[in-house]
């Protein structure tokens, strides 16, 4: 069974491993522009073992006070290494919905013929209200 800090020590480890992954991912959107199925394969074995990782952290059980300080170091470098990570998360996911959006077919429409503008105005032209009594003669009172 591992201890606390030696899995902190771990999950560290996978953080900065993660970190690497995700620089070369964010480098390679803004190079090409596309996601390959040979990144994604990776970034799912890294989350295999982050999810490792945690269950060792869950099943470590508190900190001994004698490992305080040091899992307390680690701990704060961990935090700032998730953080990055997210923004890092972020700005990627901001690449791949720009990416997407420029590689989308563009519907064009078709240009309007003079005919189908005369049928056009002809369908959706407002009913002349009848001329009441009123306005069609002089009323005397």
């Amino acid at each position: 069974m591992m201890n606390t800090l030696a899995a902190l020590e771990q999950y560290s480890a996978l953080c900065d491993e993660l970190d690497l992954y995700m620089n070369e991912e964010n480098s390679h959107l803004r190079a090409s522009g596309n996601d390959q199925q040979m990144l994604v394969d990776r970034k799912r074995q890294i989350l295999t073992k982050l999810e490792d990782a945690l269950t060792f952290l869950r099943a470590a059980g508190p900190v001994k006070s004698a490992d305080h300080a040091a899992s307390s170091e680690v701990r704060k470098r961990v935090l700032a290494k998730v953080l990055k990570l997210l923004l890092l998360s972020r700005e990627s996911e901001q690449l791949l919905l720009k990416n997407s959006m420029r590689t989308a077919p563009r519907i064009e429409t078709p240009q309007p013929t003079p005919a189908r503008l005369v049928t056009a105005y002809k369908a959706h032209k407002p009913a002349r209200p009848a001329a009441t009594q009123a306005e069609g003669s002089w009323v005397v009172w």
